[in-house]
């Protein structure tokens, strides 16, 4: 990829709103938002850790650094054979959320295209907590879905949610010059680990994990 020095930091507004599986806003969710990969952005306390209002919503204002890349930017499938580069700022931000008793780091990159639109050009990468604590453990993606084995052997669909929208724009109410992110996630259903030895079903988690 053909990339450009990065710019001065920026003033960043950012909402991120959690959705339940209907859809209906997620209240008293723990959440944390990391934003950008400065520093350790994979350590168990990067970021800012949450709680979503009664809208299912996190707001939270930060300066960031946006990357300026020049990169093929595809519109179509005959557009993908022939894709030329485009100018765009990219960030990467993070959400780590609880998911089948366990806490997971994603990583989802949005681009702002030079011709105004949103666009996340890259894959979403999933991250569980390595034995030192780190979201270093890569969960691998094949045909679009992200599985782990979890310590009940059971191996479960990451990361418990799906990306709705992911916007970053210019934020014109700002003063000085800031920009905007905002994103929506829904929740899928809560993972249920298979009945053991005709015993019903149970949804565990672990809050040793939680707490973490």
């Amino acid at each position: 990829m053909n990339q450009i020095p990065t710019t001065r930091p920026v003033r960043l507004d950012v909402q991120v709103t959690v959705l339940h599986p209907d859809k209906s806003p997620a209240a008293d969710v723990p959440i944390r938002v990391v934003l950008g990969t400065a520093g350790d952005w994979q350590a168990p306390t990067a970021g800012i850790a949450l709680i979503t209002d009664a809208d299912g919503t996190v707001q939270l204002t930060a300066p960031v650094v946006l990357e300026s890349r020049r990169r093929p930017v595809p519109s179509g499938f005959f557009a993908r054979l022939m894709a030329t580069r485009e100018m765009t700022r990219q960030l990467q931000f993070g959400v780590t959320l609880e998911y089948a008793g366990r806490l997971w780091l994603s990583a989802i990159s949005v681009d702002r295209r030079a011709g105004g639109a949103s666009a996340r050009l890259d894959p979403m990468r999933v991250f569980g907590r390595a034995s030192d604590g780190r979201y270093t453990d890569d969960v691998p993606l094949h045909d679009g879905t992200w599985h782990k084995r979890l310590p009940t052997g059971k191996v479960a669909a990451l990361p418990g949610f799906t990306v709705l929208s992911t916007t970053l724009d210019p934020d014109p109410t700002a003063d000085p010059a800031g920009w905007r992110l905002r994103a929506t996630l829904q929740q899928w259903e809560p993972y249920v680990v298979p009945p053991l030895d005709g015993r019903r079903d149970d949804t565990r988690r672990d809050d040793g994990m939680l707490r973490g």
